[in-house]
């Protein structure tokens, strides 16, 4: 689809011209339909614009915080096939499960064309243009001392293990070796929760917060799940 069909469909035609519109496509351009990020997201989904070094999305569960991180990810690596990713998460389980192998995980978010190989011995994703990812876990932080990378995605930061300071260690040394690249930017994805790593990213003069709750992304939800987690816990 030429950008100028994807500028108008986004921000000018109405629901009917929409409508109109899908019937004039061709088989090639739907199917790039479900992948067009730029018409799904909402706008709190969307990298911000800026010099900033850390974007922090702090929003309740639900919210479509593991979708933005990997469609972050996935618009990196289509821009620049040398970026080299970190994927650091509380454990290297939960690293595979959410971020790479999840519903709304890299691998999901990525046309089948594009999709990375998941080598799991080595903990590594390989894309077809070269770029790579690599999964961490906050656990083990002295992982993280030695290897170099042009960006990083780090998920669920609130409940990174707090014993021995590992989750201040472990991002110090994340951010030593991000030192690859022109532009070294880092999207963190969580929940809010009273730590001092998230107190610390929040003062920093380099992070740009989006904040948002679960009820921003009700139109994807159940509406039975809204209504129980509005019972309990509103």
């Amino acid at each position: 689809m030429a950008p100028e069909r994807h500028d108008w469909l986004l921000f000018e035609a109405s629901p009917d011209q929409r409508n109109k519109l899908a019937d004039w496509f061709t088989q090639t351009e739907c199917n790039e339909f479900a992948y067009n990020w730029n018409f799904w997201a909402r706008d709190a989904q969307r990298a911000p614009p800026g010099n900033w070094r850390h974007w922090l999305v702090m929003a309740g569960r639900g919210f479509g915080k593991t979708r933005a991180g990997a469609e972050w990810v996935r618009q990196i690596v289509e821009d620049n096939p040398q970026a080299r990713i970190a994927l650091v998460s509380a454990s290297l389980g939960e690293a595979r499960a959410v971020m790479v192998e999840g519903e709304s995980g890299i691998i999901a978010c990525s046309r089948p064309e594009t999709a990375p190989q998941f080598e799991s011995s080595l903990h590594r994703l390989r894309f077809p243009n070269g770029a790579q990812a690599f999964l961490f876990s906050a656990a083990e932080p002295e992982r993280l001392r030695g290897p170099q990378f042009s960006h990083a995605w780090c998920d669920e930061i609130g409940k990174w293990p707090l014993a021995h300071d590992r989750a201040t260690r472990c991002w110090d040394n994340l951010m030593l070796g991000l030192r690859l690249g022109a532009e070294q930017r880092v999207v963190v994805t969580t929940t809010p929760r009273a730590v001092p790593l998230l107190r610390r990213l929040l003062d920093s003069e380099t992070t740009v917060v989006t904040r948002g709750k679960t009820q921003d992304n009700s139109g994807n939800l159940p509406a039975s799940f809204i209504e129980a987690i509005e019972a309990e816990y509103g």
